[in-house]
C-alpha cells in the first residue's frame, strides 16, 4: 500500500493529436479518390490537397472515406455508412460503444472539422500534466510509458468526484483494480522525472474522460486501494 500525492498542473486543449495523419495517409486517401499522381505531391502540400479533395464530396461521403481508411478493418460497410451520417451531429470519439475506436474516431473528426467546420462538430481532447510525489521515491518506478493503463485510470479517478463520467461508468471496475478499457481511455502517455523525488506525467485523452480533473488542484491516491 503506497500513497502518492498528485498535483494537477496544466491542461492543454487539443483539436487534433500529433501524427494522427502522416504523408503516407494523405497519399493513400488521395489515391482512393482516384488522384493517381498523389505519390508525386510534395509532403508539405499533401494535407491541403487532401482537404481540397474531400471538400468536393458531400459531408457523409467525406466522412465515409476517412472512416473506411482509419477503421475500415474493424467496421462493416453498413456501420461505416451509419457512422458517416452520424458524424455530422454526434461526437463519435465519445459516443461510439466500442471504446477501442475512440482515438481513431477523434482523428477522423479532426480531419472532417478541417474539411468543413460548419458540417462537423469540433473535436476536443485534453492533455493534462500531473506531478507525482511519494515519500518513498523508489515507488515512483510504478509510472513509466509501458505501464498498465488501468493504474492510471484508477489514479486519475481518485482526483474526480463520484459523479464524473469515469467513475460513473467504470466505478465497479476501478474498485477491483481491473479496467478492461483502460488502453482505450488513455490515448497517450509521456513520463519525465526531473529529480529523484518526483515525476511528471502527461496524459492525453478525450475531454470526455479528463475534464472532471479541472475541478481538482491536487489529490492523494492509495495504490493499494482496489
Amino acid at each position: 500500500m503506497t500513497k502518492y500525492r498528485v498535483g494537477v498542473d496544466e491542461f492543454e486543449e487539443l483539436a487534433e493529436l500529433e501524427q494522427s495523419w502522416m504523408p503516407k495517409d494523405y497519399v493513400s486517401i488521395l489515391t482512393s479518390l482516384d488522384i493517381t499522381e498523389a505519390g508525386k505531391i510534395d509532403d508539405d502540400e499533401l494535407r491541403d490537397m487532401t482537404l481540397f479533395a474531400l471538400q468536393d464530396l458531400t459531408p457523409p461521403d467525406a466522412a465515409a472515406v476517412l472512416l473506411k481508411y482509419k477503421v475500415g478493418t474493424k467496421l462493416s460497410g453498413g456501420q461505416i455508412r451509419n457512422y458517416s451520417i452520424d458524424s455530422q451531429h454526434e461526437r463519435l470519439w465519445e459516443q461510439s460503444a466500442d471504446l477501442s475506436l475512440h482515438q481513431d474516431m477523434f482523428a477522423v473528426a479532426s480531419m472532417l472539422n478541417s474539411v468543413n467546420a460548419m458540417a462537423f462538430p469540433v473535436p476536443d481532447a485534453l492533455r493534462v500534466t500531473l506531478s507525482i510525489h511519494c515519500d518513498d521515491a523508489s515507488k515512483l518506478a510504478l509510472f513509466n510509458e509501458e505501464m498498465d493503463r488501468a493504474i492510471l485510470v484508477r489514479m486519475i479517478s481518485a482526483g474526480m468526484n463520484e459523479s464524473a463520467i469515469l467513475n460513473r461508468l467504470f466505478g465497479d471496475q476501478i474498485a477491483t483494480g481491473k479496467v478492461a478499457d483502460a488502453d482505450s481511455i488513455i490515448w497517450q502517455l509521456a513520463v519525465e522525472q526531473p529529480d529523484p523525488a518526483q515525476l511528471q506525467i502527461r496524459i492525453t485523452s478525450s475531454a470526455y474522460w479528463l475534464r472532471a480533473l479541472r475541478e481538482t488542484e491536487s489529490f492523494e491516491w492509495d495504490s493499494g486501494a482496489g
